[in-house]
Protein backbone atom coordinates (compact mmCIF):
# COMPACT_ATOMS: atom_id res chain seq x y z
CA UNK A 1 0.00 0.00 0.00
CA UNK A 2 1.10 3.35 -0.64
CA UNK A 3 1.44 5.84 1.97
CA UNK A 4 0.11 9.26 1.42
CA UNK A 5 2.06 12.51 2.14
CA UNK A 6 -1.07 14.67 3.32
CA UNK A 7 0.78 18.33 4.14
CA UNK A 8 -1.40 20.29 6.62
CA UNK A 9 -2.06 24.11 5.69
CA UNK A 10 -1.02 26.58 8.80
CA UNK A 11 -3.67 28.13 11.06
CA UNK A 12 -4.70 31.67 9.33
CA UNK A 13 -3.59 34.29 11.35
CA UNK A 14 -6.46 36.69 11.72
CA UNK A 15 -6.93 40.41 12.97
CA UNK A 16 -10.27 41.63 14.07
CA UNK A 17 -9.21 45.65 15.13
CA UNK A 18 -10.95 47.07 17.88
CA UNK A 19 -14.04 48.08 17.39
CA UNK A 20 -13.60 51.68 17.24
CA UNK A 21 -10.58 51.40 14.60
CA UNK A 22 -12.78 49.09 12.32
CA UNK A 23 -14.00 51.72 10.09
CA UNK A 24 -10.89 53.75 9.98
CA UNK A 25 -9.03 50.21 9.11
CA UNK A 26 -11.26 49.58 5.91
CA UNK A 27 -11.13 52.73 5.08
CA UNK A 28 -7.10 52.43 4.95
CA UNK A 29 -7.57 48.94 3.48
CA UNK A 30 -9.56 50.47 0.22
CA UNK A 31 -7.71 53.35 0.10
CA UNK A 32 -4.38 51.27 -0.32
CA UNK A 33 -5.89 49.31 -3.54
CA UNK A 34 -4.65 45.79 -1.88
CA UNK A 35 -6.04 42.90 -0.09
CA UNK A 36 -6.31 42.60 3.44
CA UNK A 37 -3.22 40.21 3.97
CA UNK A 38 -1.19 42.33 1.97
CA UNK A 39 -2.51 45.61 3.74
CA UNK A 40 -1.28 44.12 6.70
CA UNK A 41 2.05 42.83 5.09
CA UNK A 42 2.92 45.86 4.19
CA UNK A 43 2.20 47.52 7.54
CA UNK A 44 3.85 45.18 9.80
CA UNK A 45 6.71 44.31 8.26
CA UNK A 46 7.32 47.84 6.03
CA UNK A 47 8.02 45.93 2.77
CA UNK A 48 6.21 45.98 -0.39
CA UNK A 49 3.44 43.78 -0.89
CA UNK A 50 3.88 39.94 -2.37
CA UNK A 51 2.44 40.57 -5.45
CA UNK A 52 1.13 43.78 -7.73
CA UNK A 53 -2.14 45.39 -6.26
CA UNK A 54 -5.27 44.58 -8.77
CA UNK A 55 -7.04 47.30 -8.59
CA UNK A 56 -5.55 51.16 -8.13
CA UNK A 57 -6.01 52.95 -4.92
CA UNK A 58 -9.54 55.11 -5.07
CA UNK A 59 -8.39 58.01 -5.52
CA UNK A 60 -6.12 57.64 -8.32
CA UNK A 61 -8.91 56.35 -9.79
CA UNK A 62 -10.51 60.19 -9.05
CA UNK A 63 -7.34 61.78 -10.30
CA UNK A 64 -7.72 59.74 -13.42
CA UNK A 65 -10.94 60.99 -13.97
CA UNK A 66 -10.21 64.66 -12.96
CA UNK A 67 -7.43 64.17 -15.23
CA UNK A 68 -9.54 63.22 -17.87
CA UNK A 69 -12.11 65.96 -17.44
CA UNK A 70 -9.64 68.74 -17.47
CA UNK A 71 -7.99 67.30 -20.83
CA UNK A 72 -11.74 67.60 -22.14
CA UNK A 73 -12.43 71.12 -20.86
CA UNK A 74 -9.24 72.16 -22.54
CA UNK A 75 -10.39 70.73 -25.79
CA UNK A 76 -13.48 72.47 -26.00
CA UNK A 77 -12.31 75.60 -24.75
CA UNK A 78 -9.87 75.44 -27.47
CA UNK A 79 -12.16 75.21 -29.69
CA UNK A 80 -14.07 77.88 -28.52
CA UNK A 81 -10.92 79.62 -29.05
CA UNK A 82 -10.70 78.83 -32.26
CA UNK A 83 -14.29 79.95 -33.27
CA UNK A 84 -13.01 83.36 -33.75
CA UNK A 85 -14.52 85.40 -30.66
CA UNK A 86 -13.25 89.05 -29.73
CA UNK A 87 -10.49 89.72 -27.77
CA UNK A 88 -12.21 90.02 -24.28
CA UNK A 89 -13.22 86.17 -24.87
CA UNK A 90 -9.30 85.23 -25.67
CA UNK A 91 -8.24 86.78 -22.41
CA UNK A 92 -10.97 84.83 -20.42
CA UNK A 93 -9.89 81.71 -22.36
CA UNK A 94 -6.49 81.90 -21.80
CA UNK A 95 -6.81 82.45 -18.13
CA UNK A 96 -8.92 79.57 -17.64
CA UNK A 97 -6.54 77.54 -20.17
CA UNK A 98 -3.99 78.24 -17.96
CA UNK A 99 -5.82 76.87 -14.87
CA UNK A 100 -6.55 74.14 -16.35
CA UNK A 101 -3.00 73.61 -17.26
CA UNK A 102 -2.23 73.82 -12.98
CA UNK A 103 -4.56 71.36 -12.42
CA UNK A 104 -3.22 69.27 -14.69
CA UNK A 105 0.29 68.81 -13.64
CA UNK A 106 -1.12 69.04 -10.17
CA UNK A 107 -3.28 65.61 -10.79
CA UNK A 108 0.07 64.21 -13.09
CA UNK A 109 2.25 64.98 -9.83
CA UNK A 110 -0.25 63.55 -7.40
CA UNK A 111 -0.53 60.42 -9.56
CA UNK A 112 3.36 60.21 -9.34
CA UNK A 113 3.23 60.92 -13.36
CA UNK A 114 5.59 63.74 -15.16
CA UNK A 115 3.84 66.76 -16.41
Amino acid sequence: MKKHDHKKREAPISYRPPRELRDEFHARVQKSGLSVSAFITKSVFDCPPPRQSRRPPVEEKQLARLLAEAARIRTQLHEFEQAGQDSDYANVLDNISRSLADIRTLLLTAMGRSP
